[in-house]
Order: structure tokens, then sequence, then C-alpha cells
């Protein structure tokens, strides 16, 4: 009996003192705060995709889908813990509005899906931040980021999963997935543009800047209304006007069935590109592709057990690219997904309200290194973010480059 009220003091101990841990996260200089657990898929960080979406003009909706599957996460319930704070500029010293909440949770799917509603009036900007503990596990999630509410916002407008009413917040979806999509102000029908565009490739870190370029026409029109269910039938970007409000509209991209994950040789081929000489790509993608992955990767690790690391270390971080950077294109292709596939995780990952930075104590760097994403206009909707080259890159992208080359990635 004795070692049974021991122990249940001792987990009510611990818990309070976690509570305490909770409520001391940083309230203020949040463009100070290093955001970088965000970025580092192990075992005490948890994976949480974000956004918010708005209900009408007074309020709106933090939306949260977290994976069942990291990392050993595995759970029927959880208990989160939920704390996200609303400033009016990045340098406000004090929250205008905060939320703290617990939330219990099971699920039959391979996500938790939660959405939690809030006020926020039109015509209004702001910053949040938002921390997240997972109370079984201790798992914890934090990040920060910017809300825009006009009457051009895209997130008047979002697809629904078919039968849930779940808002869907990934920028991604496969054609196993049934929409219908929801407009804030009302029944609407959407104009649907698909392209099937080869977008260009992340360049190296050190090459000089190319402008974006967009498709000039579109490649298939849709018109889908709100009764309406739909699925992503191929592959390609698919961006959703509406009719009503000409001003609203969002994309999504229709990717493989295993997407984010890396199933098929192909998926393994193209990511290629960014440690492969032209000749070595071009054989590669011209026949037998498997096996000259396979090749490749022995060839460049000395032997076939080694080779088996390397090839889970660098398509873990095309994986994690895919998940957590994609845009109007693939993860793995962005800047962003770019950096991380060669770099790996950032140790610093600083925001402002348009910016991101990224900072690499070593990887092939002599001194630290610096890379500055900025947030980039797109006829799509879409949320990207354009790496800032710098010619003082070359001798980190040659080392790293050499270090995949050579198996001495760690």
């Amino acid at each position: 009996m004795r070692a049974k009220v021991f122990y249940s003091t001792s987990v009510l101990f611990f818990l309070f003192i976690a509570a305490g841990l909770f409520s001391c996260k940083p309230l203020k200089d949040l463009a100070q705060v290093n955001y970088a657990d965000a970025y580092k898929p192990v075992q005490s960080f948890l994976t949480v995709h974000t956004a918010v979406v708005h209900s009408n003009n007074d309020s709106s909706k933090l939306v949260l889908e977290v994976p069942i599957n990291q990392n050993g996460f595995l759970y029927d319930t959880v208990h989160f813990s939920i704390k996200f704070l609303l400033f009016q500029t990045m340098n406000s010293l004090s929250a205008f509005d905060s939320l703290k909440t617990q939330i219990n949770s099971t699920t039959k799917s391979g996500y938790y899906h939660l959405e939690i509603p809030f006020h926020f009036k039109m015509n209004s900007t702001s910053f949040m931040y938002l921390y997240i503990n997972e109370n079984s596990s201790l798992k914890h999630f934090e990040t920060f980021f910017k809300i825009d509410k006009h009457s051009t916002s895209p997130a008047f407008i979002f697809p629904v999963r078919a039968g849930t009413n779940e808002k869907y917040i990934l920028p991604y979806a496969n054609q196993n997935q049934v929409f219908q999509i929801h407009n804030s102000f009302g029944t609407d029908t959407f104009r649907v543009w698909y392209y099937n565009y080869p977008f260009q490739l992340a360049t190296p870190t050190f090459f000089n800047s190319v402008p974006l370029k967009f498709p000039e026409r579109v490649d298939t029109v849709f018109i889908f209304t709100t009764a309406d269910t739909f699925r992503l039938a191929k592959k390609g970007l698919y961006v959703f006007h509406s009719t009503t409000h000409p001003y609203l509209y969002f994309s999504l991209i229709g990717v493989n069935e295993s997407y984010p994950f890396i199933a098929e040789p192909m998926q393994m081929a193209l990511p290629l590109r960014y440690i492969s000489k032209n000749e070595e790509y071009d054989y590669i993608l011209k026949e037998k592709i498997k096996e000259r992955i396979d090749s490749f990767w022995i060839d460049k690790s000395g032997g076939t057990d080694h080779a088996k690391v390397m090839i889970r270390r660098y398509y873990n971080r095309v994986q994690f690219a895919n998940e957590f950077f994609t845009s109007y294109q693939e993860g793995w292709q962005t800047d962003k997904g770019l950096v991380y596939i060669i770099f790996g995780p950032p140790d610093e990952v600083f925001f402002d309200a348009d910016a991101e930075w990224w900072g690499y104590r070593s990887r092939g760097n002599k001194s630290p290194m610096h890379y500055k994403f900025v947030k980039t206009e797109n006829p799509f909707g879409a949320n990207s973010f354009q790496l800032i080259r710098n010619s003082n890159y070359f001798d980190s992208w040659n080392r790293q480059g050499y270090a995949w080359r050579h198996g001495l990635v760690d």
C-alpha cells in the first residue's frame, strides 16, 4: 500500500513540475526564441501541422493535426496541453490575447485532429506563439507564425474531409482523399485551375538567384460547388478560385499515394539531383532505376552496410522536406528542402514577419553559416520561401557535397 501511495505522489509531483515548466515558456521577445526543435524529428519533439482558418468576421480557428506515427509516438489516447499567445507586433512586450487548454483525444485514423476557436476580428494582423505538450510522453512542439485576416485572406476558403467536416490543412493530397470545399462567407462555386507544370528545382546555395517562373497557361479547368465532393485525380497543382469572391483562392498539390514517404524508385532517383553529377543523374534515370540507385549509394558509401545508413539518412530528410516544406511544388524541390536535405536540421531557427533564418554550427562549414529564406509572392496562394543565395556559400556546399559523395555525412 505504501509503495502505491509513493508512486501516486511521485506522479503528481512530476506533473506539477511539468505544468510549471509549461507555464514558464517565454511570453515575449519572440524574435529571439530559437524554434529549431520544430525541425528536429527526434524522440522528445512532437510533430504538428498547424494552420489558422477564419470562420467569420469575428472568429477564427486554430487547426492542429498531429501524425500518430512519429518516432514511437503511438498512443490510443493523448493528453495535450496547449497554449497560444497573440501579439500585435513582433516586438510587443506582452500579448493582447491568450489561451490555455487541456485536450484529451482518441483517434482511429493516422492523426489527431484538433480545432480550437478564438476571437479574431476582420482587418487584423497579429503574431501567434504556440506551445504544445503531450503530457503522457512529454513530447513538445513550439512555433511562431503570422496571421492575416483581411478580405483577401485565403484562409476564408478551405477543403474539408468529406464525411467528417475536418478542416484539411496540409498543402498536398492524394486521390484517395475525398473533399468538399467550404467558403466561410456561404455557398459558393469554385473554378479550379489544374497545372501539370515542371516547376524549377532549387539551385545550389551559392548560385545567383534565378527569377521564379510560373506557368503561362492553365492545362485544365474544373468547376466545383460547396455541395460537391471531389478528389485530386492526377498529380499536379490545383488552384481553387471562388467565383463569388474572386480574390479568394488557395492551392493543393496532387501527389503519389505514398507521399510524403518515399516508396517508389523514381521518388528515390529524382532527389539525387542535389548530390550527383549530370552524367550520373542521366544514367540513373535512363533505365533499371532501382538497381542504379543502389549502385550509386554503394559506390559512394564504400559498401552495402554503410550505403544502407546513408540511404536512410538522405531519404529521411527528403521525407521531412516533403511533409513540411511543400508549397506549390513538392517539398524536396524547394529552397528549404534543398538546404535541409544537404545540411540537415538547422541548429537555430528564427522568424520575423516575412522571413526565416536557419543557422548551422557545423555540417561542412569552417565557421557558422546562416541562411535567410524570404516569403515570396506567387499566383497560387501557396506559402513559399526563397533562399537569399550568396557566393560565400560555395565552400560549405562543396564540402557537404563531398561528404555525401564519400559516405561521410553524420
